[in-house]
């Protein structure tokens, strides 16, 4: 079954006989399955179906199948439900149409086994842009909630990639471990090494192996050790760490008692622990390494963040090229006079709307778990009431009180830093809601900042309508040049310093842009003044200003 254009998951013909699916056995993914018995076990990410067999292999107590994409369990248990086997059918077996980790979040089960085996897509892998996909199960928090719902002695297992082609580095397994060690010491664990076993395949003819990573909240027992390193040691699996050995020495100083902190400083590639701010477990290229040029010839986790840079110059390039060379030159010199206060404002609103979207879509991609609710609600939410911002602008403003129109400018500084401070707490809060219930909230969170953002381009555009021979044309074009920048510099600055980083930086040009209509203001009416100047004060004989 292929998705995404180049992500696939293979369906199973299975007919119920265990015995069609031994092979399952030999596969390092399922290595936490020989250290089980009658286990309740939990899959991340059904696809065709193939961890659920991994599981009723082992002959567990239950299997719950948790898959966000409906599509695919209609394909898998219902299309070809005669293929696969009907494994809904499987009283031991229930699928859940949801997103995992909200899944697990608001509930109180808990399970043996979490499995987690090679969870993402290649879709956007030609380019190397998956890297700079948010992804919400490879984060501390998602993985502090899995631990919670581990009973005693239960594992999280984790499958990843080990050797890749073009990589000489494990650097997948090495973030993986940094992440899990990460979280431990969170949990307070007073030394990681005790909670981790990895493990990778061979090598096959394409020079890929994978690697499972199993994580205890409590440290692992005896017989957990002594059966995983047997059957692994059978299966010819290659230990990685384990609590008394260790591949190489970084493996072993990212699970050391005083934490990660000091191992993860000591590479050239970024393998710090992802988190809901940064949740980009899959981009591993340093800003350092990247400008300095250093890392390109070793392994290809720069090759995302190269593609994003060479994305933002040639869209850096093609804006002054198409816009703002255009404009200049089909717009008259004396035009510009006293126009510097317009170019900072419409400057501004263009970074802040695009700067603050982009943060928002990346921070409700990880609160609502799928790319496409969040892409859907943001943007539907966004444009739908910031359309209505725009059209109600001119009632909440007077021509004959310019004062009256830093109102909106100033309600929607406050209201996007506001939201700013709330979003991450409201996100928190509501983690383990449903899907309907997460959509709802990210509206609410939404709706108000997205009403207010839309009166501003209106509101600056009326400003200029009152000068004469303002080249509003020009306004457009600085608005629409710095919105199509700020799409690019959003996600580059989320990767490289966060999310909350990249809100910030947008509320920042709201604030910039309300300080340059401060000063528009007080143009309008200096020159409303100058135009009509009004009744004189019977006492002073001075001009009362009508505009005022």
């Amino acid at each position: 079954m292929v998705i995404d254009s180049n992500a696939a998951t293979s369906l199973t013909r299975y007919t119920g006989d265990p015995s069609q699916t031994d092979y399952l056995r030999y596969d390092i993914s399922n290595l936490a399955h020989h250290a089980l018995d009658d286990a309740d076990v939990l899959v991340v990410g059904v696809g065709g179906g193939r961890d659920v067999l991994s599981a009723l292999e082992f002959d567990p107590r239950s299997v719950t199948g948790v898959e966000i994409n409906g599509n695919i369990l209609e394909i898998t248990n219902g299309v070809y439900g005669d293929f696969t086997g009907h494994l809904d059918g499987d009283p031991r077996v229930t699928f859940v149409e949801d997103e995992a980790r909200s899944f697990l979040t608001r509930n109180d089960d808990r399970y043996d086994l979490i499995q987690i085996s090679l969870i993402d897509t290649w879709a956007a892998s030609s380019a190397g842009a998956y890297a700079l996909t948010e992804n919400s199960l490879y984060t501390t928090r998602a993985w502090d909630v899995f631990l919670d719902r581990l009973t005693p002695g239960g594992m999280l297992s984790v499958s990843r990639w080990y050797t890749i082609p073009g990589r000489e580095r494990p650097l997948e397994a090495y973030r993986a471990v940094a992440l899990a060690a990460t979280v431990l010491k969170e949990r307070g664990a007073a030394d990681p090494r005790d909670h981790l076993l990895v493990y990778h395949s061979p090598t096959n003819g394409a020079g890929v192996s994978a690697m499972t990573l199993l994580v205890t909240s409590e440290p692992l027992s005896d017989a957990t050790l002594a059966s995983v390193s047997r059957e692994a040691a059978r299966l010819g699996f290659t230990p990685v760490l384990t609590p008394g050995e260790a591949v190489d020495e970084h493996f072993a100083a990212l699970a050391s008692p005083d934490g990660p902190g000091k191992a993860i400083a000591a590479f050239d590639a970024d393998i710090s622990a992802p988190t809901d701010d940064r949740p980009f477990f899959f981009q591993m290229a340093d800003l350092g390494t990247l400008l300095g040029g250093a890392g390109f010839s070793r392994d290809d986790s720069t090759r995302p963040v190269l593609v994003l840079s060479l994305l933002a110059l040639a869209i850096l390039g093609m804006t002054i090229a198409f816009i703002v060379v255009p404009l200049l030159v089909s717009t008259r010199a004396e035009a510009h006079r006293g126009m510097t206060p317009f170019y900072v404002y419409f400057a501004g609103i263009g970074l802040g709307f695009l700067l603050i979207e982009i943060a928002q879509l990346q921070r409700l991609s990880i609160f609502l778990g799928h790319p496409t609710y969040a892409l859907t609600v943001v943007l539907f939410s966004l444009l739908v009431s910031s359309g209505i911002g725009s059209m109600v602008s001119d009632r909440v403003t007077d021509p004959r009180r310019p004062k009256l129109t830093l109102v909106p400018l100033g309600a929607l500084v406050a209201t996007v830093a506001v939201f700013g401070l709330l979003t991450p707490e409201v996100i928190e809060r509501m983690d383990g809601a449903t899907t309907p219930a997460r959509i709802a909230t990210a509206v609410a969170i939404l709706a108000p900042c997205g009403l207010l953002m839309g009166m501003a381009f209106p509101i600056g555009m009326r400003a200029a309508s009152s000068r004469p021979g303002a080249p509003k044309a020009f306004l457009w074009g600085i608005n629409g040049a710095t919105s199509v920048c700020a799409s690019v510099l959003g996600v580059a600055i989320a990767v490289f310093y966060g999310i909350s980083t990249s809100y910030a930086i947008g509320v920042g040009a709201y604030v910039v842009a309300a300080a340059a209509l401060v000063v528009i203001v007080r143009l309008e009416i200096r020159a409303a003044v100058a135009v009509d100047p009004g009744e004189e004060d019977e006492a002073t004989k001075k001009p009362v200003p009508a505009a005022a």
